[in-house]
């Protein structure tokens, strides 16, 4: 939990913001949830489509700890909406039906093709790590097979920590040429779940194809075509091919490499409309 009114959580956001002002920004643009007590009766505001997950978890802790007769909902949808309820219970069923209704708008802006091994930059390349990958990931260390991989990825890379059970996946390392845009992001990003993403929806749903990966301890491939939500940019489509590739560290870690490649003749949505 943090004061709104705190520097350094302006700082590390790059916000020039400050006071209310930061706090609304920060609910909108960065995934937070403001709260705001007055005697027995809170204030919470949020936007259910970009709330994190880390958020959340703070937010039901604390309410948790605490006992209101009121608690005014205040959330962004097209607009601010605003709803009273009368205890933190119905206020905590409130905010999980808020956030799945969230998701249920937004079931067809993330598509994906699993490929069976077709070209990212080099057909001839790619075909053979595929062919080859067992014998690789068993005779070569993570800084060989980083070596070999990445020349493929250019600097659009992540390298990410998980753990067998798949239940924890962190960002570790991220190439130059990925979230580009978003450098202050980034530089807090590493050590942060890999859903923790500027579009919330779209990191949860990255975050599953790279526990399918861990998981099958294969690579995968696949064709990406995602309506995202930015904060600076807004509504914006991606296309691209996607290669996840895991890398045993040790019995219990394994590390993701994850790269793409733009490719705007992707249309995933031609073909969904065409079954349909």
């Amino acid at each position: 939990m943090w004061d709104g009114s705190s520097r350094q959580l302006r700082h590390a956001y790059d916000s020039p913001y400050s006071g209310g002002e930061f706090s609304d920004y920060a609910v909108v643009n960065l995934g937070f949830i403001a709260t705001n007590v007055y005697g027995q009766s809170a204030q919470i505001r949020l936007r259910p489509s970009f709330t994190a997950d880390a958020a959340y978890d703070a937010l039901y802790r604390w309410l948790l700890n605490r006992r209101f007769d009121r608690i005014v909902l205040t959330w962004l949808d097209s607009e601010w909406q605003n709803e009273m309820l009368r205890s933190n219970q119905a206020a905590l069923i409130r905010l999980d039906d808020l956030i799945e209704e969230a998701k249920r708008q937004r079931p067809d802006e993330f598509l994906s093709r699993k490929l069976e091994g077709p070209t990212v930059r080099d057909p001839h390349a790619m075909q053979q790590l595929f062919r080859e990958w067992p014998h690789l990931s068993a005779n070569l260390n993570e800084v060989e097979l980083r070596r070999l991989l990445e020349p493929l990825l250019g600097h659009r890379y992540v390298v990410v920590k998980g753990e067998r059970s798949a239940e924890k996946l962190v960002f570790s390392e991220f190439g130059g040429g990925i979230f580009a845009n978003y450098d202050v992001w980034r530089s807090c990003a590493v050590g942060a779940p890999i859903q923790e993403q500027p579009d919330r929806l779209y990191g949860r749903w990255v975050a599953d194809a790279y526990k399918e990966a861990l998981v099958s301890n294969a690579p995968r491939l696949d064709q990406v075509d995602a309506i995202v939500r930015w904060p600076r940019e807004g509504r914006l489509r991606m296309r691209y091919q996607r290669l996840i590739v895991p890398i045993k560290v040790s019995n219990q870690e394994i590390h993701l490499l994850g790269g793409s490649v733009v490719d705007d003749r992707i249309d995933l949505r031609v073909s969904r409309r065409q079954q349909t």
